[in-house]
């Protein structure tokens, strides 16, 4: 049975991740600036292999050029050069940065989430199955 205890506090601490996660994502959306940024280069990385990873530039709202390279490369490369992509990016710091997708911006509130759910289930349905069930 005290299981069934870590079992729904590791739930709620995933479950309190994925809010505080959530906030942050959707503070960045409300306050960023959505552009559309340029692949200028293609870095490339070795892993075994060759893995190549975009570099964008794109223009501010105050007119200055920034790059932001994709944390993750492919191989074959994804992106060619010249490629267009719409990015959001903190204003008062724009090396923060992040492609305009709902995957890329949530990416950690659904993991956290994906985690807290079925641990919630399990612990919490012990417990309300011994309370009206047995």
């Amino acid at each position: 049975m005290w299981q069934y205890y870590i079992i729904l506090t590791l739930g709620s601490v995933f479950l309190i991740s994925a809010i505080i996660s959530f906030r942050h994502t959707m503070k960045f959306l409300n306050n960023g600036n959505i552009t559309t940024a340029t692949v200028i280069d293609l870095r490339t990385y070795r892993s075994e292999g060759e893995v190549y990873a975009p570099v964008f530039s794109f223009l501010t709202n105050d007119n200055r050029f920034v790059t932001y390279e994709l944390p993750e490369g492919s191989d074959p490369p994804a992106w060619k050069i010249g490629e267009t992509a719409t990015i959001i990016y903190d204003p008062s710091n724009p090396s923060n940065a992040s492609l305009y997708s709902y995957f890329r911006l949530f990416t950690w509130t659904l993991i956290l989430l994906s985690i807290a759910l079925p641990l919630l289930i399990i612990g919490g349905g012990y417990f309300i199955a011994e309370r009206f069930l047995l």
